[in-house]
C-alpha cells in the first residue's frame, strides 16, 4: 500500500507507514483521476464564434441596403432631365444638341472652338470637282496636346460628283478644341460644330 503523505510503498497488511509514520488508509480514489464534471451548455468559445458570425451577417446585409439604396437614387443616363425648383416654379432642362460654329472653304484651314458640354460632335460635307483625280477633304479634331478623332471623305477619278458627309464624336471636358481641316481639289467644303449640353 502507497502512502499518502510520503509515497512510500508499503506491505499490503501495515496500518501505518514504514518511511513517516503516518496512518495508511484506504481512499478509494487515490490515485484515480477525477472525472470532469459533466459538461452542459455550449463553451464560451463557441458562444463568441456563434455571436461574431451573426454580427458579420447583419453588417453585411446593412452595407448591401445602403448600397442598393444610392445606386437606386443615382440614375447615370446622360439624357435624364434636370429639375430646378425656385418660388414654386418648375423648370426641366434636357440636354441636346447646339451649333456652336461653321466655316467653308476650299483649301486647307485651321479653327478653334470653346465646348461648354461634355461631348461634341464635327459634321464634314464637300462637294468635289470634275477632274478624274482623286479628290478628298480630312479633318483631324484636338485638343491642346492629342489628336481626339479625325475624319475623312473622298472620291476616285469615276466616282459620281455627289456631295459626302461624315461626322466625328468627341467626348471630353469643356474647353476650347481645334481642328484641321486638309483638302485636294474641292468645289467647296463645310465643316459645322455642335456641341451637348
Amino acid at each position: 500500500m502507497i502512502c499518502q503523505n510520503c509515497g512510500h510503498e508499503n506491505d499490503m497488511d501495515a496500518t501505518f507507514c514504514d518511511n513517516c509514520g503516518a496512518r495508511l488508509g484506504r481512499n478509494p480514489n487515490f490515485g484515480r483521476q477525477r472525472p470532469s464534471p459533466p459538461n452542459t451548455g455550449m463553451s464560451q468559445t463557441n458562444k463568441i464564434l456563434i455571436l461574431a458570425v451573426v454580427v458579420l451577417v447583419g453588417v453585411l446585409g446593412v452595407t448591401a441596403g445602403l448600397l442598393l439604396q444610392s445606386n437606386n437614387n443615382n440614375p447615370t443616363t446622360m439624357n435624364t432631365p434636370s429639375s430646378v425648383s425656385e418660388s414654386g416654379e418648375k423648370i426641366t432642362y434636357k440636354a441636346d444638341w447646339h451649333k456652336v460654329t461653321s466655316f467653308s472653304g476650299i483649301s486647307d484651314d485651321y479653327r478653334s472652338f470653346l465646348i461648354k458640354g461634355q461631348q461634341f460632335k464635327v459634321v464634314m460635307s464637300a462637294t468635289p470637282t470634275l477632274n478624274y483625280n482623286t479628290n478628298y477633304m480630312n479633318i483631324d479634331v484636338s485638343d491642346t496636346s492629342h489628336i481626339l478623332g479625325s475624319g475623312e471623305v473622298n472620291w476616285g477619278p469615276t466616282d459620281a460628283l455627289s456631295s459626302k458627309e461624315k461626322t466625328v464624336k468627341v467626348t471630353g471636358p469643356p474647353g476650347t478644341y481645334w481642328v484641321y481641316v486638309t483638302s485636294k481639289d474641292l468645289e467647296s467644303w463645310t465643316v459645322t460644330v455642335y456641341d451637348y449640353y
